[in-house]
């Protein structure tokens, strides 16, 4: 049985995706799974992207990107949110980051805020509520794209933390209804 033709995505993790690649943006590489060829269209940010071997030979090799080659503006919005809930509900949660390290918003419960963040790339963000937490979350923070981080407090036994999760927008956009904005100064 002889295999149809294929494109070698090589990731810069190492791993290869053997694929047939529909479109090349500015910032993303759609292509579809060579064993599933009339299957879903898959979308992989270009940050990610060694090179493209394509079936007749030739190449495209993508150059490592930085925070400040990355595609559309020089800033992302991110909101954090943080559902009504009785318990624990005076204590405030601390957002911020390892690298640059600052605060990036206390929040109180039932609230969102709304932030321009300018610094792309890569970003571990911690949470906590009376001190950090040691657990870190990351992101990869691109220009031009919006991210939805929900913030919570847990009780563990004695212990009070905080935790983000990101959500997805449909999912965060509902939950964030009835909820006031947070100004802060």
């Amino acid at each position: 049985m002889v295999s149809a033709a294929q494109d070698i995505i090589t990731k810069r993790d190492g791993n290869d995706i053997k694929s047939i690649v529909i479109e090349i943006l500015p910032n993303a590489v759609k292509y579809r799974n060579h064993d599933n060829q009339k299957g879903p269209i898959y979308t992989l940010n270009k940050s990610e992207v060694f090179m493209i071997k394509y079936e007749n030979g030739s190449k495209d090799i993508f150059a490592s990107q930085t925070a400040s080659d990355l595609i559309g503006s020089k800033s992302a919005t991110i909101y954090f949110y943080r559902p009504k809930k009785f318990a624990s509900g005076r204590t405030k949660i601390i957002v911020g980051t390892v690298e640059p390290d600052e605060v990036v918003v206390t929040l109180k419960n039932g609230s969102w805020y709304k932030m321009t963040y300018e610094h792309l790339g890569e970003r571990n963000f911690v949470a906590g509520v009376f001190s950090l937490n040691t657990e870190t979350y990351k992101l990869n923070i691109i220009g031009d794209k919006t991210y939805y981080i929900k913030c919570s407090v847990l009780t563990k036994g004695l212990l009070v933390m905080a935790e983000l999760e990101f959500i997805d927008k449909t999912i965060a956009l509902k939950e964030m209804e009835g909820l006031r904005k947070q100004k802060v100064p």
